[in-house]
């Protein structure tokens, strides 16, 4: 049977309950999150590992390397103007060619801008959803192990962080 095995309201079901359950019954597909303005794709292998792809990501590889300090703006700039004379070559390759980073530093990237896409995804709230059973990620991709607890609890720890932080949050002293 080709298309959706599985499909549904984010309103209904949410995203972390839809992980969890792929997560358990160690299936293997793509799960698509879909809103008008943007959407992800994970590609999950046996329940676990996963790819993420997204639509209106916000998250940039030369952001994130200058970021983890890899890399300096200008370095950045320059490849995307070699990669507006190659379009089909990827910025984290041009970059490493170039020797400017390493191929473990563009991985390491590539796995910040994915589970901050999963991240993000857990915490629609609207939307639709689909899952295809069967479908694999490309064989290129970058894998990332995901335990669909410890991300959650990741998000916690995050979220209760952020709070401490905001200013109407703290207690007088």
């Amino acid at each position: 049977m080709n298309g959706p095995r599985l499909a549904g309201h984010l309103e209904i079901f949410g995203p972390i309950h839809i992980m969890r359950m792929l997560q358990q019954t160690r299936v293997t597909g793509r799960l698509d999150f879909l809103r008008p303005e943007s959407s992800v794709s994970l590609y999950i292998e046996d329940g676990q590992r996963v790819t993420c792809t997204a639509t209106g990501a916000r998250l940039q590889l030369g952001e994130i390397l200058v970021r983890q300090g890899n890399l300096r703006p200008e370095v950045v700039e320059l490849a995307l103007a070699v990669q507006s004379d190659r379009p089909s070559e990827r910025i984290g390759r041009i970059l490493v060619e170039s020797g400017s980073v390493t191929d473990d530093q563009v991985h390491e990237a590539l796995a910040v801008i994915q589970r901050q896409i999963l991240c993000d995804a857990l915490l629609w709230r609207s939307g639709t959803f689909q899952f295809v059973l069967g479908e694999i990620a490309p064989p290129d991709s970058l894998r990332i192990a995901f335990d669909i607890d410890r991300l959650v609890m990741g998000l916690l720890t995050f979220a209760g962080v952020a709070l401490e932080h905001r200013p109407e949050t703290r207690e007088p002293q």
